[in-house]
């Protein structure tokens, strides 16, 4: 499979990149452009299966470049999906008028990316007819056929999993209900750990309409212990249930602060700065465990890089060793998946290039990358685990990030 991605912002195409690679399959070829007319001279030697193209961009935008590849014999068959923080009917029909195949709306959520990306393979795969209007399968128990976008639905394989719902909510263009939406996921957690599903891999169905939010489950021993635990501890959302289907359905209404006194801006101020740390308190007990096995890892790293002066296997298995660890922990604490990303990225990167040669200066180049990686994590965990700093946690994200650059250019 061939993914060809244009966007004139770098960050953008490092970061779909790595969410293909690492969430969707990292042997897929991927070729980039920085706009639409440099696009289409990658589209005649890349040949790609399917595009994904900004829309605002300088020489040629997104939707010229689409038109093009669409009147041609050669080219019309590609897919193309059209990545843009444009809104509005107008836009978005002008959008699909160029002959686009899929929207998608910036900032894009990972889980909703992943999941269309899916799809799209699949499709392509199967020889499937593209669609070409929203599906009209309703998922939710309470068969309101009133859904007015593309269902979101997250594959759950294991317990981390469950916490892409709360990533999912906390990017929306909204202010939720903070409270509400940490009791749903409570729920979810209790019920995942009582059913003791760890070997099987099931479906969480996001839908909305004008008035409800639906969280839909499809599994039948799930769905036997969600209803003993809604009956007896949680009346907050209204339910219903079939042999296959459990259904939540959210008032908008009430998921979204509404607050009109004085205390409005103390309540923005609340769901601002509510942290993935809170609700990791409250649903997950074993977080300083991760920290503390990591921290041995680390140890045995540190050692090694003090005493050793060349790469070799036991320095790259434990440098993969340490990298894994820092993505399980990553992984553990919702809103932070971007970073377990991006160490995912590097250890792909090391893992290709296996026992590579290094000079002295390279090694020490690593080393020193390294260490700021190390430093830039234990800071994170000193603010988010460990003091619980609610303010501004997000913005080591971005340091540890960059660390991760450095380290797979010195890999690459």
């Amino acid at each position: 499979m061939k993914i060809l991605i244009v966007d004139d912002e770098k960050e953008t195409r490092e970061s779909l990149r790595n969410i293909i690679k690492v969430k969707v399959n990292s042997s897929y070829e991927i070729a980039e452009a920085e706009n639409g007319l440099e696009a289409l001279g990658v589209v005649e030697s890349f040949q790609p299966d399917i595009v994904l193209t900004d829309v605002l961009m300088p020489k040629m935008d997104g939707i010229r470049f689409t038109a093009l590849l669409k009147s041609q014999p050669e080219t019309k068959h590609i897919f193309v999906a059209a990545i843009t923080g444009l809104s509005g009917e107008e836009q978005i029909e002008k959008i699909y008028a160029s002959g686009v195949d899929f929207y998608i709306a910036k900032p894009f959520q990972l889980d909703d990316i992943v999941a269309r990306l899916k799809v799209i393979t699949s499709l392509i795969f199967n020889k499937s007819d593209i669609p070409t209007s929203k599906p009209s399968v309703i998922h939710n128990n309470f068969n309101d056929t009133q859904i007015k976008r593309y269902f979101v639905t997250f594959s759950i394989a294991k317990e981390n999993d469950i916490f892409l719902i709360f990533d999912y909510f906390s990017k929306q263009d909204i202010q939720y209900n903070s409270i509400m939406l940490k009791d749903l996921m409570v729920i979810l957690v209790k019920a995942y750990r009582k059913a003791k599903i760890e070997d099987k891999v099931f479906d969480l169905v996001v839908e909305e309409s004008e008035t409800y939010f639906y969280l839909t489950i499809k599994e039948k021993s799930f769905i036997t212990i969600m209803e003993k635990l809604v009956k007896n501890n949680f009346t907050r959302f209204n339910y219903s249930s079939s042999s296959d289907i459990f259904s939540f359905r959210i008032d908008i209404a009430s998921f979204i602060d509404s607050v009109k006194d004085n205390s409005v801006e103390e309540v923005v101020e609340e769901i601002e700065v509510t942290s993935a740390t809170e609700l990791m308190i409250i649903a997950s007990d074993d977080i300083l465990d991760y920290v503390n096995e990591l921290n041995y890892d680390l140890q045995e790293y540190k050692s090694l890089a003090r005493n050793n002066n060349r790469y070799d296997k036991e320095s790259y298995l434990l440098l993969v060793q340490l990298l894994n660890q820092y993505i399980r922990l990553f992984k553990k604490v919702p809103n932070f998946d971007r970073v377990s990303i991006a160490l995912e990225s590097v250890v792909l990167v090391i893992e290709k290039a296996g026992l590579k040669s290094f000079s002295d200066s390279e090694y020490m180049d690593i080393n020193n990358h390294m260490k700021e990686l190390n430093d830039n994590i234990n800071n994170w965990i000193q603010c988010v685990i460990i003091n619980q700093d609610r303010h501004d946690v997000h913005d080591i994200d971005y340091i540890i990030m960059d660390s991760c650059r450095l380290i797979e250019k010195d890999f690459s």
